[in-house]
């Protein structure tokens, strides 16, 4: 009886957010706002953002120091000066990209 009720347990997905850094390359390029991209291998060392089908991004993971949180803001549209704060997710890990070197992006 034990063994049927286990395997009917259901299995809950653990959902894990990450924060994506881009500042190892701001200044270096222009990203437009509404630019589609592409990001692979999140579950590899070293995942690839391409952006815009020309602009390749390589990351690397980084733990965080304790843990970071992020929160999201919406104004009350009765009165604008009015913001409420609500947490939404804990991040263990920041991804940190920098742009690809020319000899690997043409590959």
């Amino acid at each position: 009886m034990g063994a049927n009720l286990k395997e009917n347990e259901l299995v809950e997905d653990e959902e894990e957010y990450v924060f994506l850094d881009l500042s190892g390359v701001c200044g270096q390029t222009d990203i437009p706002a509404n630019a589609p991209y592409v990001l692979s291998g999140l579950d590899t060392l070293n995942p690839v953002l391409v952006i815009g089908n020309k602009l390749k991004l390589i990351g690397e993971y980084e733990e965080t120091i304790g843990t970071c949180i992020v929160f999201s803001e919406t104004v009350d549209s009765n009165q604008a000066s009015t913001k409420a704060v609500k947490p939404i997710a804990r991040l263990h890990k920041t991804l940190k990209f920098r742009l690809l070197p020319q000899d690997d992006n043409q590959k």
